[in-house]
């Protein structure tokens, strides 16, 4: 449901932007772009994704490697413990939090780093694509090009139309002074 209330609102928009019945007399030609499938399937995404996955290999070893270091000192303290004096206990068990902590703050920012790269990666090949888009719209002549997905409805390109902006500005005046 919400989804056809998008679709609805962005070919309202989409016709307002186009210059609404005068453009429709051209048979406006419309498209989409499975977008999540071009930046999967496109060389440059699946070599980005390669990218990432073996980033992602590195930090995982690192982590698996630190997390061993915690253990063993668990394993040496659970086995020493009982010759040990309270203070000596109470130092270990100290150092073993801050392992712990430090390795928990490791495991964090690999997550935070690993996300940020996905996200500058992923940017840069949606708006390399979304040129491509542009340029495969003006050579079909298409109107608008939607992006197809679950979510509410995108539009990715739109033809150049008359700026409505001031006629819209005016009447949202006139409506709003009337309440």
């Amino acid at each position: 449901m919400k989804t056809t209330i998008a679709a609805a609102a962005s070919l309202v928009v989409g016709w307002a932007v186009l210059g609404g019945a005068a453009y429709a007399q051209d048979a406006a030609q419309f498209g989409y772009v499975d977008m999540r499938k071009a930046v999967t399937e496109s060389k440059n995404g699946q070599r980005v994704k390669a990218e990432l996955e073996k980033f992602a290999k590195q930090k995982q070893e690192q982590l698996a490697k630190e997390e061993q270091k915690v253990r063993d000192l668990q394993h040496a303290f659970e086995k020493d413990q009982l010759l040990m004096t309270d203070a000596q206990k109470r130092d270990k068990q100290k150092e073993i939090q801050e392992k712990i902590q430090a390795f928990q703050k490791m495991a964090g920012e690999a997550q935070r780093e690993f996300n940020q790269k996905e996200q500058e990666h992923t940017r840069k090949v949606v708006t390399e694509i979304r040129a491509i888009v542009a340029e495969i719209a003006k050579a079909e002549k298409l109107a608008l090009v939607f992006e197809k997905n679950d979510a509410p409805v995108l539009v990715l390109y739109a033809e150049e139309g008359p700026d409505l902006t001031d006629r819209v500005l005016k009447a949202y005046d006139a409506k709003a002074g009337n309440k």
